[in-house]
């Protein structure tokens, strides 16, 4: 590094600001309530090439560290001062856009004619078209369904707005008057950095500033190749799973080969299972993509706080993802739900790890992210007004040392809450309940992060939910050195009627006034043997409610009793019950009944052997396969072997050929 150190901490805060001062601009200037309270947006500066050398830490979601603009920009051509470019699309980024909604600014910053930097942001705007409003549907089958692609295009050139990107933009949008007022917040964020970063270059000089930025990334870089260097070196396995794919009961199967080499870390994506026909892919075209690896970002990033948070903390890692694969899917694969994939594979990177430093990462969180968005008819217009409901999260995984947090899992991006009073004002719902849910954090030394309980009711005919990205309803968060799972998932509805009825997943919930939604979501894994939580802890918990007399006898061996309206500890039974007791400590990983079961007949090697054969059929027909192997072995009850693939699949390929003969 070639700057003076004092110099280049005085630059780095300076960057900062400037980065942080954009995304309050968005939090101060945009129209609608998911990005002005739950803050679904990010800025970041980015260097000449496209690198992202600040990131905010506490401003924005912090999940799209380490991407590049580059494609972007090379799709946008020749630049002018006073261009801005506006894209949504992931194809002709290399998956900087990660799904439609999703709406990137991009600004170069011009001194003396050269570019010494671009300013970004984006935000998640309302609706771009598509099938269901808000856009998402987890059932689109392709990326056209999910509305319009907007490939890097200059939304200003020379400073002068263009008209015909305006219109077309309004044209396909079912609220338009929103994603006018984000998209214009953007701008202003831009615009604010680029007088923010002059100003700042007027005080340091324009070559200094441009070495500074470099200096940064190679920080962070070297800071992050010692984090790794602390793992042990060599090969771990690990796979994790989504529910389903919306359209069968089959599983979604995400799995990686970490490997660890000094200073570098290699993830292979290659036995991940291939891409699907619903809206569970993450478009990256073969490149590195924080979306991969956001799990092992951060824990970089908690092994050295003071790292400079920028896109050198992923220098050191390499990728292999093949083509077809989930990550890594053909066009036109639908991509709607890919935060889902990216809230597993947070998992999956960590218990990787786990499996080399095992007491050096968290259980398993709650590992889902619904955005529950409302539509009702709007009465003024006769068109329909929509709104995020929340962003519904649940519990964090435990680790050593410390709970799972309640409510937020650390996989979430930083994504916070929308206050009920604001979400009240903004469309028409009465919520009844918020909260957190007793007695369903995972048991553990230290225990999961409760659930969170949420129920709210029509007051407007020819309502519509949708909640794209629910998950654990079935997979339960796992649990780590003798601590226990976490709870799954749940939805329930009650219609105005008084019927109560158990919910699936949801795509689109056509809902009449009256009618109310009950959303459960899972909750977090628990961290070491539960007989080891310490007593005092147990007794807290049962004070506030969130633990009952009944789990703290039978989960942690620990019995309490009232005693004139305050809770005491039976230190005699307790200590008795606690020797008593013989807990499973030794059990490293706690996966629950539900993939205990799955996983005596779908073993890794079958799996494994059906993702990789699959990825030689064509994308088209790679989802019916697989639906149709595992529907072949549906009522098998003895473990799978690769040959019991091999054969499966040339039995069908040969009933495909009589077929068309």
């Amino acid at each position: 590094m070639r700057t003076d150190p004092a110099k280049l901490e005085m630059m780095r805060s300076y960057f900062n600001a400037i980065a942080s001062g954009m995304g309050h601009v968005i939090e101060r200037t945009s129209f609608t309530t998911f990005v002005k309270e739950s803050a679904d947006f990010a800025t970041a500066l980015a260097t000449p090439s496209g690198d992202f050398f600040v990131y905010p830490k506490t401003v924005g979601v912090t999940i799209f560290l380490g991407l590049s603009l580059k494609k972007a920009i090379e799709e946008s051509g020749a630049m002018q001062p006073g261009d801005i470019i506006i894209t949504n699309d992931p194809y002709t980024t290399d998956g900087l856009a990660t799904h439609l909604p999703d709406v990137h600014i991009i600004k170069p910053i011009f001194v003396d004619g050269e570019i010494v930097s671009y300013a970004w942001s984006f935000v998640h705007v309302s609706d771009v078209g598509g099938l269901v409003p808000s856009s998402i549907s987890p059932t689109a089958t392709d990326v056209h369904q999910e509305g319009l692609r907007i490939p890097p295009v200059k939304i200003y050139e020379g400073g002068k707005e263009n008209q015909v990107v305006r219109t077309f933009l309004r044209a396909n949008s079912r609220a338009s008057h929103l994603n006018d007022g984000d998209i214009n917040a953007m701008i202003a964020a831009v615009n604010t950095a680029e007088i923010r970063l002059k100003e700042m270059i007027g005080k340091f000089g324009k070559n200094e500033v441009k070495q500074g930025m470099m200096d940064l990334l190679k920080q962070a870089e070297i800071r992050a190749g010692k984090v790794i260097e602390a793992i042990p070196n060599g090969t771990s396995e690990f796979a994790d799973y989504l529910d389903d794919d919306m359209i069968s009961d089959v599983p979604i199967r995400l799995k990686i080969k970490l490997t660890v080499k000094g200073k570098r870390l290699i993830l292979d994506f290659s036995e991940c299972d291939p891409q699907v026909k619903t809206a569970f892919n993450l478009v990256t075209n073969g490149q590195k993509h924080s979306f991969l690896y956001q799990g092992l970002i951060n824990y970089i990033i908690s092994k050295d706080p003071f790292i400079p948070i920028n896109g050198g903390i992923t220098y050191p890692i390499e990728v292999i993802s093949p083509k077809g694969t989930l990550v890594h899917p053909e066009y036109p694969a639908s991509v709607g739900i890919r935060h889902s994939i990216t809230m597993r594979l947070y998992n999956v990177v960590l218990g990787a790890i786990g499996k080399l430093l095992p007491e050096a990462v968290p259980a398993a969180g709650a590992g889902q992210s619904a955005i529950v968005v409302l539509s009702v008819p709007d009465d003024q217009t006769g068109g329909r007004k929509m709104s995020v409901v929340e962003p519904l999260g649940g519990g964090g995984g435990a680790q050593n040392g410390t709970d799972g947090v309640d409510g937020i899992d650390h996989s979430s991006g930083f994504l916070k809450n929308t206050p009920i009073e604001s979400l009240e004002q903004h469309i028409d719902i009465h919520v009844h309940r918020y909260e957190l849910l007793p007695n369903t954090g995972g048991a553990g030394e230290n225990r999961g992060g409760h659930a969170i309980g949420l129920e709210f009711e029509m007051i407007k005919p020819e309502s519509m939910v949708t909640a794209r990205g629910m998950e654990r309803m079935k997979f339960q968060p796992w649990g780590l050195m003798g601590g226990r799972v976490g709870a799954v998932g749940e939805v329930k509805l009650i219609t105005a009627k008084g019927e109560k009825q158990d919910q699936p997943k949801i795509d689109v919930l056509r809902l009449e006034k009256g009618d109310i939604v009950q959303l459960i979501s899972p909750s977090g894994g628990g961290w070491g043997n539960p007989f080891a939580r310490n007593k005092e802890k147990v007794l807290q918990e049962v004070e506030a409610g969130l633990l009952s007399e009944e789990r703290a006898l039978q989960q942690y061996g620990v019995k309490v009793y009232l005693d004139q309206n305050e809770w005491k500890i039976d230190e005699k039974q307790t200590n008795k019950l606690r020797e008593k007791v013989d807990h499973p400590a030794d059990i490293m990983w706690d996966f629950g009944e539900h993939r205990e079961a799955y996983e005596k007949v779908w073993t890794d090697e079958a799996s494994s052997e059906l993702a990789v054969q699959l990825r030689s059929y064509p994308a088209n027909e790679r989802t019916h396969y697989k639906h149709a192997v595992h529907q072949h072995f549906s009522h098998r009850n003895e473990p799978l072997t690769k040959k019991d693939i091999i054969q499966a699949l040339r039995h069908m390929d040969g009933q495909k050929g009589g077929n068309q003969s």
